[in-house]
């Protein structure tokens, strides 16, 4: 027989079981809690750092830019003119036979009857001839028609059925133009670097000019470089002959940069550069590629201004630049600059 629990003993188990229920509900509580906030407020996936592999079945491609699948060189094909239908050969006549348009090498052999003339048939007109490397005489200009762009090695191919990306500048007296194989929210440029400052420097500056040399400061005013270090790049490819500074070699196009900051910032006008002083200078024309990784490939001089030092000056300041493609396909590109 069981002996009865004194009071003390029942109130100490009393407390103890509410003890355990009520941390036993609390427990609950919580878990129910998270529960619903998860299921209200899900925590957003993030996947920017991990492979994002998405399976589509049909043949699905990216239109714009270049890049299209083969059938888009088809569909160039067909948009090109029909040749005009063969004329059909025709039986002679018993009645008199009309004289041929075309000299026959056999006088003796009697002349073929001319075929009744066909209806006149409207054809597209066939694009104009691609630029090509070389001088060109003045006035000469280069298409802005983005239907097609000049791609190294392959001439005018087609853009896809995207629009293309047009950005244009205005550079010291000089345009810019560079045109893109896609839409904007797929293709860009991040990185411009002024084609002026890769030009080839004056050959010859007035001797007061050396004195109006002055340290580079930034906005706030701190003294980033002082004149005198300014004025010691320039004796270096500068030297005083009578009352002019002459260039003496030629500078690296590395360094020109630098001394074009010099001068601009000496007050020189570089609107009114030597190097385009007095001369007609054709529009430099550059095609190039931009793969999907963004690599700048394929540049190519399609069209020269007719100074070759001035082609590899365009050159070097484009290749400084960078650009920026999101459509998973190399897009072809071209590039013009006018002075």
């Amino acid at each position: 027989m069981t002996q009865a629990l004194s009071y003390a003993d029942r109130e100490q188990r009393r407390r103890t079981l509410i003890a355990w229920s009520i941390a036993i509900a609390m427990y609950l509580c919580a878990f129910g809690a998270a529960l619903l906030y998860e299921t209200l407020f899900p925590k957003p996936q993030d996947i920017s750092n991990n492979p994002l592999i998405v399976n589509i079945q049909g043949p699905i491609v990216n239109d714009t830019g270049r890049g299209a699948p083969i059938e888009k060189k088809d569909a160039v094909a067909e948009a090109r003119p029909a040749p005009p239908p063969a004329l059909a050969k025709t039986e002679k006549p018993a009645a008199k036979p009309a004289p041929s348009m075309v000299p026959t090498p056999a006088p003796a052999s009697a002349a073929e009857p001319q075929a009744p003339a066909l209806p006149s048939i409207s054809t597209a007109q066939e694009p104009a001839e691609p630029w090509v490397p070389g001088p060109r005489a003045p006035g000469s200009r280069v298409s802005s028609s983005e239907s097609t762009i000049m791609a190294p090695g392959e001439g005018q191919v087609p853009w896809g059925t995207g629009q293309a990306v047009t950005i244009r500048k205005a550079e010291k007296g000089n345009s810019v133009e560079t045109t893109l194989g896609g839409s904007s929210e797929t293709v860009g440029q991040n990185v411009y670097f002024p084609i002026y400052m890769a030009m080839p420097a004056p050959g010859a500056l007035p001797q007061s000019f050396y004195s109006t040399i002055k340290d580079k400061v930034d906005p706030l005013g701190k003294v980033l470089v002082s004149a005198e270090t300014r004025r010691r790049f320039f004796l270096e490819y500068y030297q005083l002959q009578g009352d002019r500074y002459l260039l003496r070699k030629p500078v690296p196009l590395n360094e020109r940069d630098y001394l074009w900051d010099i001068l601009e910032d000496a007050g020189y006008d570089v609107e009114q550069a030597e190097y385009k002083s007095g001369r007609t200078l054709n529009p430099v024309v550059i095609g190039f590629s931009i793969t999907k990784d963004r690599r700048l490939t394929g540049v190519d001089l399609l069209q020269s201004s007719g100074d070759p030092d001035i082609d590899a000056a365009v050159l070097y300041g484009f290749k400084q630049s960078s650009f920026w493609n999101k459509s998973g396909e190399t897009i072809q590109g071209r590039f013009v600059y006018r002075f």
